[in-house]
């Protein structure tokens, strides 16, 4: 490990308690509020039962968060929240809300549209003076301590990420009780996804020791209570655990960005509808299979701390994961097809930001094959 020299920045203040959203009105600025939600935590009342809790402040609700959010909603948002001069913005949800939340609080005070800043956009943001503040209810994005958005860019057809030093929440606030009514299924998904975030962290090409003791931690953690948290929805202890692991692999991953997976994980969400969480996963045995290229010892030294005899027992052990979480191992189970693959890998090559962080090598034949060993 290099200790010779590293830079580390997390300018976020967490929160963490079980019930501290029922009253937040301490951490308002100003008194017009905006809370961003998708149309199922504004239906069972969730976003509503935050919003009740800060008396005396005039809170607007959008809810047209769709997953992998486009960035027409962004621009429909942002709209919306400058007509109602909103002075703090609260994200509540998955990794969707709380990417439009910021960058809905930068576009507050911003002109014009998200494409004037994004996707090959002239112009940045001003310094941001609407308060962000980002309320995961998944145990999964860690979207709530990085300073990344990823959005859907119609323009272009593709998903496509955006970092921003603006993006960094002025608070995260971190409530077990926010995930208590997760499905089965969201549990899974989101929880391999926080896994994907802390091994990508740890075995990424520009990896920090600081980052590699948070993302072995979140791993443990999430190995531990996963199933639990699975099978015993209301088993509050696993919640508590499950939703610390995807905090923790946020910050490791704040500082690293993620990997291969991550940049493979774009096409399948948006051309074939799996779930990010479950993009991200499906190809996670087989990058732990090829990160040996290039990151041999410091992976054996991961799969003994995670209780496996070396990296291909720890691959073998993440495949059966996710069968006993019912989740799909194969690429044909999301209806991919051979002459698929091709495109999917020029897709994830086109990522190359992220994809060149992989320890191992990832030109065309070596990611299609990878591809090809998971289909």
């Amino acid at each position: 490990m290099n200790m010779s020299q590293f830079n580390f920045w997390m300018p976020v203040h967490v929160h963490f308690g079980v019930g501290i959203t029922k009253n937040m009105v301490n951490e308002i600025k100003g008194d017009h509020v905006l809370i961003v939600c998708d149309p199922f935590l504004y239906k069972c009342g969730t976003a509503q039962g935050i919003g009740n809790g800060l008396t005396g402040k005039d809170v607007y609700y959008f809810s047209e968060i769709e997953p992998n959010p486009s960035t027409t909603s962004v621009d429909k948002c942002a709209e919306y929240a400058r007509a109602n001069k909103i002075t703090t913005v609260i994200g509540v949800g998955g990794g969707s809300s709380m990417d439009v939340s910021k960058v809905v609080s930068c576009l507050i005070t911003s002109p014009g549209s998200i494409y004037d800043y994004y996707a090959g956009g002239k112009q940045v943001f001003k310094k941001r003076t609407v308060k962000l503040i980002l309320i995961p209810t998944t145990a999964g994005t860690g979207s709530e301590v990085t300073n990344v958005g990823v959005f859907t860019n119609v323009k272009a057809g593709i998903k496509m990420p955006f970092v921003c030093g603006e993006f960094w929440a002025d608070c995260a606030v971190i409530d077990p009780e926010m995930t208590y009514t997760l499905p089965p299924a969201v549990t899974a998904s989101t929880g391999m996804d926080a896994f994907c975030h802390a091994i990508e962290a740890y075995w990424n090409r520009e990896s920090l020791p600081l980052c590699d003791y948070l993302a072995i931690g979140a791993m443990k953690l999430i190995l531990e209570n996963i199933q639990t948290a699975y099978a015993e929805p209301n088993n509050t202890a696993a919640r508590g655990a499950m939703i610390v692991a995807s905090l923790t692999a946020g910050v490791a991953f704040s500082q690293t960005r993620t990997t291969g997976i991550h940049a493979l994980s774009f096409p399948l969400t948006t051309e074939f509808g799996a779930s990010h969480g479950l993009a991200c996963a499906i190809t996670l045995p087989a990058f732990t299979r090829i990160s040996t290229e290039m990151a041999s010892e410091k992976m054996q030294e991961l799969a003994q701390i995670l209780g496996f005899r070396d990296v291909n027992g720890l691959a073998d052990g993440l495949e059966k994961l996710m069968v006993s979480l019912n989740m799909p191992v194969r690429l044909n189970q999301l209806g991919v097809k051979q002459e698929d693959l091709p495109h999917i890998t020029r897709v994830g090559l086109g990522a190359a930001a992220q994809m060149q962080l992989t320890p191992a090598t990832v030109n065309e034949a070596a990611i299609q094959a990878l591809l090809e060993s998971i289909l």
